[in-house]
């Protein structure tokens, strides 16, 4: 006998029941709504950045500055649509045992994660073998595929951050300065698939991850391992991307302004080098800014870490300075006095000084 006003199957008992069923229910509107948005954005992405890497590909010159960076601008291109198709069609997710979401492997690990294939962590162990054996790479399937473009990201950035400091030192630009509905387009691609990989990332991702990944994986491709008392890899990465690529900055910036000693630069030529290697020393400082500080694991190099942690900020403010002293310099217009400093005669020319006395 039922207690009155009770309806059979809708005791304590069937009301979690149905909580249960409500919440799951609620769960799978959530994920079909973020597969559609992230689709969306992902189709927006692919569709603006198609614009802008059909104008790379008809300004780009044969240099190979020029071509290893639009190179690169592909390949991201390639690895982020990869991406937002291998976390659209996972299934259900492993359980996730790094707890620091600032970590520069937390992309890595939560893409692997999701997709259920191996942690990359496992894998960038020799991440240099993994780099040089990526043309013959043959993945089973997407989510293969999916962890291959992850281990790619750090390459990639390498590229770039190499491809732009030789440019500005040899006096080649990545590319031309680029009409305003071209890098409208960039803009919107490159923000509408870091959207796409939010939206299907399930919470776990978050805008920024992958950047904090790419830049973390570039010490890992030019050491094996952590040096003993050292900061790691993951860090000295970044911060020699951000010291390297400032004074690369400076020196172009003096030396078109002042001092004359590198290939001079046509304005047009030395805004969009700039401006690209200034992006790319922001992202070295956000992945530095945003990556919790490494705690040395033995109490004896504390001291030692302590001191070298100092002299790493000041190297780094220092060269950051010096950095945005030589942007301000190369992004300024011209003088007449500058202009009449860098008098190239042509061959064959009568130098003033004669013309004047003769």
């Amino acid at each position: 006998m039922q207690p009155p006003g009770q309806i059979s199957g809708h005791g304590p008992m069937g009301s979690l029941t149905e909580q249960s069923n409500g919440d799951a229910l609620s769960g799978a509107r959530q994920r079909a709504s973020d597969l559609r948005s992230g689709l969306v954005f992902m189709s927006v992405g692919v569709a603006a950045l198609l614009v802008w890497i059909g104008w790379r590909s008809q300004s780009v010159d044969m240099h190979p500055v020029e071509l290893v960076f639009f190179g690169a601008e592909f390949v991201g291109l390639v690895c982020a649509v990869t991406i937002s198709l291998g976390l659209a069609r996972a299934g259900e997710q492993r359980t996730v045992y790094v707890d620091e979401p600032h970590d520069s492997h937390w992309f890595a690990v939560a893409v692997a994660d999701i997709v259920g294939r191996t942690r990359t962590v496992d894998l960038h162990r020799e991440f240099r073998s993994v780099a040089r054996a990526a043309p013959r790479w043959r993945p089973r399937n997407l989510p293969d595929a999916t962890i291959s473009v992850v281990l790619l990201e750090g390459p990639r950035r390498l590229a770039m951050v190499l491809a732009v400091s030789l440019g500005l030192l040899i006096g080649v630009s990545p590319f031309a300065a680029p009409p305003w509905w071209a890098a409208g387009a960039a803009a919107l691609g490159y923000t509408s698939l870091a959207a796409s990989h939010v939206a299907l990332g399930r919470g776990r991702l978050r805008a920024g991850d992958r950047l904090r990944w790419s830049y973390g994986a570039i010490g890992e491709i030019v050491a094996r391992t952590d040096l003993a008392g050292h900061a790691p890899r993951r860090w000295i990465g970044a911060m020699a991307v951000a010291v390297g690529v400032s004074m690369v900055v400076a020196l172009r910036g003096v030396s078109d302004r002042w001092t004359h000693g590198l290939t001079a630069m046509d304005y047009d030529e030395r805004v969009p080098g700039l401006v690209v290697a200034g992006l790319l020393v922001l992202g070295a400082l956000y992945t530095i800014a945003t990556t919790p500080r490494p705690d040395p694991a033995d109490p004896s190099v504390v001291v030692r870490r302590l001191e070298e942690s100092s002299v790493r900020q000041a190297l780094l403010v220092a060269a950051v300075l010096t950095g945005l002293l030589g942007m301000l310099a190369g992004v300024m217009p011209a003088t007449d006095e500058d202009v009449d400093r860098v008098v190239v005669s042509p061959p064959g020319a009568v130098p003033m000084q004669e013309v004047d006395g003769g």
